[in-house]
């Protein structure tokens, strides 16, 4: 019996922590969103390439070896024409030199020594990793922006189904006792009538949220990378404490530090090396080499693999550029007016993003504002609308009192309603100008 019992706890246990796992805080719903989502998967790729990049980049740096054999069955010399001397010596002006069958065999090695356009491209390995690093992370912040968005939505629905709730509990208390009202003739039957298409209206509405629900749903895990037809739940709970110290948002000048600058900025260093780079094709390069090989000659097949003789060189090459058909001339003026155009990008962005920061802060200022009077001013509405439902209830006051209390808590939701939402949104562009997206979970967001 005890066995049974145990194995009972046990199983319910499981069963709590089964359903414990698919209820979503945010800070879990990013978290699962920054592991799973292809985006990122595909952007850390992209980290992986380039770092993989540094290699092949400093390639053109390193020793370059090279090993080549050859075989030449020669069918027919080509023949030489003779000075007139050797010619009248040898009794003919044209002679073939040469064997028939010639084998060759040498192994090379190339370094180069000076090449600036070389140096400039492994400048550019570690800028151009980091700028693939920062795109990462400009990915995972949208990704956390997306995320957040999505449960915020589906928190506003979960609040108006709360609202609605109340409202179908309130009425279906109230409509049996008008309906005996009016059976006793105190009422009329339009009164009657007016509380039904208000309880039926309600009902309505909790059938389309429902539906309007099951669609945020199913937004959330589209941004969060989860599988459709996964089960989930999110905390909905909310309560005045979600409301943000606006201290937080005074410092504008973490505008600097947006990822959208950064990447500008990255971006701008690379295309000056890249000028660099490209200005480098006028200057002399320098390179060494050394091989070594060996050559067998002979009319004969065999002798061909058995007749060696060696041969070995070293030296230095220097290569000048003169004239490229302004090749390279044409190529910098075109890089000139792109980074001049970056500049103003970047000074042009910059003070967007000061603008939407500013805008933000006011847009939050004022939303908490509001949405505390509104808060403060449904509870009040409410209260008054439950002590006039249950004064009317008790026939102690008329029906026009009861419409204005009903009037003036439904415009008092719909008013706190949409500053909830305006608060939601104010404070989700707050955070992202102010570069505080990472204080909703996340030690990945952000890091290289």
């Amino acid at each position: 019996m005890k066995r049974i019992l145990l194995i009972a706890v046990i199983f319910q246990l499981s069963s709590v922590n089964i359903f414990a796992q698919t209820t979503y805080s945010l800070q879990q719903c990013i978290e699962y969103a920054l592991k799973n989502h292809r985006s990122i998967k595909k952007a850390q790729n992209d980290v992986g390439s380039a770092i993989a990049r540094k290699n092949e980049g400093r390639a053109g740096y390193l020793p370059q070896v090279n090993a080549q054999a050859k075989w030449d069955d020669n069918l027919i010399l080509q023949k030489t024409a003779l000075p007139e001397e050797f010619a009248n010596a040898l009794g003919s002006k044209e002679v073939a030199f040469g064997t028939h069958y010639s084998t060759m065999a040498a192994i090379q090695l190339d370094q180069t020594v000076v090449n600036w356009s070389l140096i400039e491209g492994i400048r550019a390995l570690k800028p151009n990793e980091q700028l693939v690093k920062l795109q990462k992370a400009k990915t995972e912040e949208d990704v956390v922006y997306n995320t957040i968005a999505a449960y915020y939505n589906i928190l506003l629905i979960s609040e108006n189904e709360k609202l609605l709730k109340q409202n179908e509990d309130r009425l279906s208390k109230t409509l049996p006792i008008v309906k005996l009202q009016f059976d006793k003739g105190v009422i009329k039957k339009m009164d009657v009538d007016r509380i039904q298409v208000n309880y039926n209206n309600i009902i309505s509405n909790e059938q389309i949220l429902a539906s309007k629900k099951n669609v945020a749903y199913n937004n959330l895990k589209y941004n969060m990378a989860m599988p459709l037809d996964s089960v989930i739940t999110i905390d909905t709970a909310y309560s005045k404490e979600i409301i943000t110290d606006l201290k937080n948002y005074t410092d504008t000048s973490n505008v600097r530090n947006r990822l959208d600058l950064q990447v500008l900025r990255q971006s701008l260093l690379l295309n000056q090396i890249n000028y660099n780079r490209t200005k480098a094709g006028y200057y002399p390069t320098l390179g060494f080499y050394a091989k070594y090989g060996g050559q067998a000659l002979g009319d004969k097949f065999k002798q061909s693999f058995t007749d060696w003789s060696q041969f070995a060189a070293i030296g230095f090459r220097i290569d000048v550029p003169i004239f490229d058909g302004l090749r390279n001339s044409s190529a910098l003026k075109q890089m000139g007016f792109t980074i001049a155009s970056l500049k103003e990008t970047i000074a042009q962005t910059e003070e967007g993003l000061k603008l939407q920061m500013y805008n933000a802060n006011t847009d939050l200022s004022t939303s908490v504002s509001n949405l505390t009077s509104n808060k403060e001013t449904l509870d009040l509405a409410e209260s008054i609308y439950n002590t006039t439902t249950l004064q009317y209830q008790k026939g102690i006051i008329g029906y026009t009192d009861l419409l204005s209390a009903e009037y003036s808590y439904k415009e008092s939701e719909s008013n706190y309603l949409q500053s909830l939402v305006k608060y939601l949104n104010s404070k989700l562009d707050a955070d992202k100008s102010n570069n505080n997206l990472g204080l909703y979970s996340t030690p990945n967001l952000n890091k290289n």
